[in-house]
Parts: structure tokens; C-alpha cells; sequence
């Protein structure tokens, strides 16, 4: 019997994708967004459990010393996750092997997008201060309200790209790769959790 996750249409996948985005830095910090948890969560939702928790344990092994650090924006783990699952789970899905150099594709793609709605968020906060000095009460929740609709209407416009036109894309580019190309990302799939493994050690070692 088949799950209502398994009845979802592309498009309702990446909004679920866009909205467990939004925890990641601007609402709850809940830990849902995590690629350890959100990967296997959604997997198991869209009858793709194997690739969830793989896709999943790998994006966050590989994303564990990459910090935000100062104004540093970092790859979006969640993003590139996210990107990744759904097009393994498309309408034409597409190997693993395939699927995530595509979804860091668009953690990189979204991080150019963040960078430019933070410069957005600045001025937002540039216009509160002046409210508060001319004695006005900001409309912080219309702000904040804004601020989240565009956050999740780019990460769920990006999601769809992935889809629907890099998933198609990168699939009838699949079939027409020379063999040792489609071999060699095929390794470097099988190898991504001992490089992430190796991230992680790096990432949790005691330093002086």
C-alpha cells in the first residue's frame, strides 16, 4: 500500500524541502534540517529510504567543517541533500552517482541566492532603526512574514530547477557519458562517506 508521500507531486516535494529549509538558519532550529535527519525522514516519506539516509549521512559528513563563520556563508548541506533526493525520486530518477554532484551544484547555486537575500535583511534592519528613532513601532512581523516567503519561494524555485531542468539535463547526459566517466563518479560516490568520515575526524579532533 502506498503512503500519501508516495502520491506527492514533484512540485509539493520540493515546497516540503523549501519550508524544512527555512529551519536551518530562520525558524525553530529544530534539527529537521540536518542532512542526517531530514535525508532519512524524507526518504522514508517518498518510498526511498536506502538514498535518504545515504544521501543524507553524506551531506552531512561532508558539510561538518564547513561553519559559518564571521559572514562566511557555507554550501547549504540541507539544499544540496534535499536537491539530490528529489532527483532520485523524480519522474525520471536518476542514479545517486548523478544525482549529487547536481545537488552541490545547488547548494553552491543557493548560497549566491542567500548571500543576496542577506543584503535584503540588512536593509530591513536599517529601516527598523530608523522607526525606532523616529519613535515608530517597526511592522516586525510583516518584515520577518517577507523575509521567510522569499527565502522559501527561491530554495523551492531552485528545487524545482533541479527538477525539471537539470534532472532531464543531467539524465540524457547520463546515458551518452563515455564509461569511464560514469565509472569514475560512480567511485567517487562509493567513496563520499569515507571522505565525509574523514571530515568528520578532522572536524571533531582536539586542537591546540
Amino acid at each position: 500500500m502506498i503512503g500519501w508521500g508516495g502520491w506527492l507531486s514533484p512540485a509539493a516535494r520540493a515546497a516540503v524541502v523549501a519550508l524544512v529549509e527555512l529551519d536551518a538558519v530562520q525558524v525553530g532550529q529544530f534539527m529537521l534540517s540536518r542532512p542526517i535527519v531530514m535525508g532519512p525522514l524524507l526518504g522514508l516519506l517518498w518510498h526511498s529510504p536506502q538514498n535518504g539516509l545515504a544521501l543524507g549521512a553524506c551531506c552531512e559528513l561532508l558539510s561538518l567543517d564547513d561553519l559559518p563563520v564571521g559572514d562566511r556563508l557555507p554550501l547549504n548541506a540541507t539544499v544540496a541533500a534535499g536537491a539530490a533526493l528529489l532527483l532520485t525520486c523524480g519522474p525520471r530518477p536518476l542514479p545517486v552517482a548523478a544525482a549529487l554532484p547536481v545537488g552541490f551544484f545547488a547548494a553552491w547555486a543557493h548560497k549566491k541566492i542567500e548571500g543576496f537575500w542577506r543584503s535584503r535583511r540588512r536593509e530591513l534592519c536599517a529601516a527598523a532603526e530608523r522607526s525606532i528613532r523616529e519613535g515608530e513601532a517597526p511592522s516586525w512581523g510583516c518584515w520577518i512574514g517577507k523575509s521567510l516567503a522569499q527565502q522559501a519561494a527561491g530554495t523551492f524555485a531552485l528545487m524545482l530547477a533541479c527538477v525539471w531542468g537539470a534532472g532531464p539535463i543531467v539524465g540524457a547526459l547520463w546515458l551518452r557519458l563515455p564509461h569511464s566517466v560514469v565509472a569514475g563518479l560512480e567511485l567517487a560516490w562509493r567513496l563520499g562517506p569515507w571522505l565525509g568520515l574523514g571530515v568528520a575526524f578532522h572536524a571533531l579532533r582536539v586542537r591546540p
